[in-house]
């Protein structure tokens, strides 16, 4: 079944582009462009629900962040932007993902990798509740809080899960695992997801957890200073 999704921006290049990556994922079905939010609202409120809206924040007398208020909290959003520093109030948001403009075509499918966690797969891994997971471990299937996980390391078809008090290897790929995770969890490293409750330091360059350093590579570096700004005291 395919995403329904609209998009909202004042910027028509910023709309002609995303409807090209849209148009490019089968999974995607754009159901109207809006350069307003406010057309954008009437729509919505006219029972014309989609599962995904793509928002820019910064819009005159309506922003996406106005928008996310005034609709329901299960409604899905990316939220998009010209502007770093904007980027960053997404995430006290019921929010899958912001994306930077300009936006990659690379970048954009990394949102919609979030979008739908696998409910069971072949992989071992089955998504039961918003709290737990059950992994496959020989012909049991274990239950795995999302709590316990301090940190997730990839390599090739298998991952690693480090938890409190042990370490479990399964056969899935980072990608499918990360879809899967709630929002405490940031990727940092092509080969390393962690647990941003278990951070006890971090630099421009690495994150500490446990005593044990994690790097964080450049095309990770902007997502992740944007999430660490999040989590500020104001």
């Amino acid at each position: 079944m395919k995403t329904t999704c609209i998009i909202i921006d004042d910027e028509p290049n910023a709309v002609l582009l995303l409807e090209s990556y849209i148009h490019k994922t089968l999974s995607l079905d754009l159901k109207g462009v809006f350069y307003d939010a406010i057309d954008a609202l009437a729509f919505l409120k006219e029972k014309n629900t989609v599962d995904l809206i793509f928002t820019d924040i910064d819009m005159p007398l309506l922003s996406g962040i106005d928008l996310a208020e005034l609709l329901p909290r299960s409604q899905k959003f990316i939220f998009t932007t010209a502007y770093s520093e904007h980027a960053f109030k997404s995430f006290s948001y019921h929010v899958i993902d912001y994306l930077l403009k300009p936006i990659t075509f690379k970048r954009f499918q990394q949102s919609i990798a979030k979008l739908q966690p696998s409910i069971s797969d072949k992989s071992g891994v089955e998504k039961k509740d918003s709290d737990f997971i059950f992994i496959k471990s020989g012909r049991q299937h274990v239950k795995i809080g999302f709590d316990d996980i301090l940190y997730i390391c990839g390599a090739k078809e298998y991952i690693s899960l480090q938890l409190r008090d042990k370490k479990l290897l399964i056969y899935k790929r980072m990608k499918a695992m990360e879809a899967i995770l709630p929002k405490n969890f940031i990727r940092i490293h092509h080969s390393y997801i962690v647990n941003f409750n278990f951070i006890s330091k971090h630099s421009s360059h690495s994150i500490t957890i446990q005593n044990e350093n994690f790097p964080i590579s450049e095309s990770y570096k902007e997502n992740v200073n944007l999430y660490f700004k999040s989590k500020q005291v104001k």
